[in-house]
């Protein structure tokens, strides 16, 4: 870290290597200030981060949970929160089959890809969505990605993200490594229309 900062100066000089340590500074008094705001939690980066990092992500898709478990490696990885964390996957058409893996990972079909791959990018927020907070990248050519939201039902209800709670999106926005954590996603998609002959009610299809 020392290097690193060491480095940055170099470059930019104090001044500016001042500027950005006080908008972090600034970030993290204003997510612990208020914590009611949705999708603004502070960081939940691992003090022996990157020797300590998530290796894998898991996603189970079968409902109502849609289980998201984390396993880590490194020296500190014991102590590290493992979760279970709920979560909310693709909805589809309603009319195609998301448990196929192939349909799955076709383009536009709204399902969260099944299969196992490796994060693909990190950003701080959803593109003209910037309550949707944490994303940690499963699919870039579709923009498909784990990320806070306000909501969480119990069956699938998205376009094709992974809807997380705010603490356990930037947990894992925070600790993965792009091309190095592993995405295994996998479990029994269920359609939500099947869901809603049971007498739930099917969300919205926003991201």
């Amino acid at each position: 870290m020392k290097v690193t900062v060491v480095r940055f100066v170099k470059r930019w000089g104090l001044e500016v290597t001042l500027a950005a340590c006080a908008a972090l500074l600034s970030w993290q008094v204003y997510a612990l200030a208020n914590p009611h705001v949705p999708g603004v939690v502070p960081s939940q980066r691992n003090r022996d981060f990157p020797n300590t990092h998530i290796g894998q992500i898991h996603l189970n898709l079968t409902s109502p949970n849609h289980w998201v478990r984390l396993t880590w490696v490194g020296p500190d990885a014991a102590s590290q929160d493992t979760g279970p964390f709920r979560s909310s996957p693709g909805t589809g058409w309603g009319t195609n089959d998301c448990n196929d893996v192939v349909e799955s990972n076709c383009p536009n079909s709204l399902c969260t890809p099944k299969g196992v791959r490796k994060v693909e990018g990190l950003e701080d927020h959803m593109r003209g969505t910037p309550n949707y907070r944490h994303l940690t990248v499963i699919d870039k050519r579709r923009a498909i990605s784990f990320h806070a939201h306000p909501s969480l039902p119990p069956f699938p209800a998205s376009e094709g993200c992974v809807r997380l709670e705010p603490h356990a999106a930037r947990l894992i926005h925070d600790n993965s490594i792009v091309g190095t954590t592993e995405i295994v996603i996998d479990g029994t998609w269920t359609n939500p229309g099947q869901l809603r002959e049971a007498g739930q009610v099917v969300a919205d299809r926003s991201k």
